[in-house]
């Protein structure tokens, strides 16, 4: 049967190319400067590749479009969230890729501690790419009032004029951060890596093993 599988563009493609030219895939078109999203695999002769924005990924796969997809556990983890019954299973940790998500404030801001932004009884603004993992930091962190702005990119200039948290991806060991940005205590949200997910139905109806296990021994470069 005919496999279908999406991989990331953006800040996983480089090491994703690596990884796959490394398991033989033989998707020389498969680059930063490339033309094409359209692929297709001499190793994998039944499967067609696409190339997405990797927040796509997971959504792809959810829905059926794709049977196989690449991308980071961040985006996952942000789907899940809300449509927890989603048909996309973890296969496989990648094992690179890896960030960490942090909650952030100004450091000229009025908030600056999880204390007082618990104790506030204003409404708490925060900014990011990851409206779903915000809205359940803010729901795990009991706040009273609570605004979430859905932004593509960029959400770190939102503090503190136009919001007084963000929710940023980062280095996992990351301390300091650009705009004059601190993580508020506990602001470290989520790590996460690249990540083989699969649609639960082709996942038990297509035999995918070998393309998964294609990449066991050639994720670490």
């Amino acid at each position: 049967m005919p496999v279908k599988i999406a991989l990331p563009k953006g800040r996983l493609l480089d090491r994703t190319a690596a990884v796959l030219q490394k398991a033989g895939w033989g998707l020389d078109e498969y680059h930063q400067r490339a033309r094409s999203y359209h692929l297709k695999s001499p190793k994998f002769p039944s499967t067609s590749v696409k190339v997405f924005q990797e927040k796509d990924i997971p959504i792809q796969v959810a829905v059926g479009n794709y049977d196989l997809g690449i991308c980071g556990l961040d985006w996952v983890e942000e789907l899940l969230v809300k449509y927890p019954s989603s048909a996309v299973v973890k296969i496989k940790d990648l094992r690179y890729g890896a960030g960490a998500l942090f909650i952030v404030a100004s450091r000229f801001g009025r908030l600056t501690t999880l204390e007082e932004i618990k104790a506030s009884r204003g409404n708490i603004r925060i900014a990011s790419e990851y409206p779903n993992l915000a809205a359940l930091f803010a729901l795990k962190s009991r706040l009273s009032r609570f605004s979430i702005f859905p932004v593509w990119g960029a959400a770190e200039v939102y503090p503190p004029e136009s919001a007084e948290l963000a929710l940023i991806s980062g280095e996992v060991d990351a301390e300091t951060f650009n705009h004059d940005l601190m993580p508020v205590s506990d602001g470290k949200l989520l790590g996460f890596s690249a990540y083989l997910i699969a649609n639960s139905n082709s996942w038990k109806e297509k035999d995918l093993s070998q393309i998964a296990a294609s990449l066991d021994s050639n994720c670490q470069l």
